[in-house]
């Protein structure tokens, strides 16, 4: 998919005002959600243990592991765009208010190192002097109150790509009730779920990652009755 319009939404983070409010179409770009590539594979399998099932099927054996069902989802999507900045004081320069959103000027194409401590190369943050010393700058910081040739939502944040999983057993207590056991795994693989880069290309941190965007591997267990 892909969306585009020339106006942030009221998300928790969006890309803020254009740095000229007279000239909007130039804050034409990715919507602050676009999420051009999205993946989700979901699957149901009731393992082949207990009374009925290819294996196990006789004996205590058969009551200690029958009834067994597994099932999972993973999911994959792009990361979220995001704009490069100059950050807040650059901006109220431009406008007192602060809806103006100050942008560099473009010089070069843009590297993306891919690291939390370097997601785009900036010289002024020094983990990417030291991943990347052989890099150069794709942006220039401009002078205050001077509007950059930058634009809105040019590059992306990391993508997320995350397993879910479920094991449950059924019991028939009665005819008409039965309880279900459930362990429920969320992020199997304790992948990281980064959040966005720091944008802010007047700041050190320029380029850093220092928040996340989901949470690490979490386990619950569930009994539930059903009449």
């Amino acid at each position: 998919s892909r969306s585009l319009d020339n106006t942030p939404q009221e998300l928790e983070a969006n890309s803020g005002a254009p740095p000229d409010g007279r000239n909007p179409a130039a804050w034409y770009g990715l919507s602050d959600f676009d999420i051009p590539h999205r993946v989700a594979v979901s699957y149901t399998y009731e393992l082949p243990f207990g009374h009925g099932k290819s294996l196990l099927n006789e004996g205590w054996l058969s009551r200690i592991f029958g009834g067994f069902r597994t099932s999972g989802i993973y999911t994959y999507y792009s990361g979220h765009p995001f704009t490069v900045n100059l950050g807040g004081g650059r901006s109220s320069i431009l406008d007192a208010f602060g809806q103006a959103t100050a942008v560099p000027n473009v010089i070069g194409a843009t590297s993306i190192v891919g690291s939390p401590n370097c997601w785009f190369f900036a010289s002024q943050n020094p983990a990417c002097a030291a991943l990347a010393p052989m890099l150069t700058n794709a942006f220039q910081i401009t002078a205050p109150g001077v509007v950059g040739n930058g634009g809105r939502n040019t590059l992306r944040g990391p993508h997320t790509t995350v397993l879910d999983a479920a094991l449950t057993r059924d019991f028939h207590l009665t005819e008409r009730a039965n309880l279900q056991f459930r362990w429920e795994v969320f992020n199997v693989s304790n992948t990281p779920e980064f959040g966005q880069p720091n944008g802010n290309l007047t700041s050190s941190a320029a380029g850093t990652i220092t928040t996340l965007s989901g949470d690490p591997r979490v386990m619950q267990f569930a009994l539930r009755v059903s009449f």
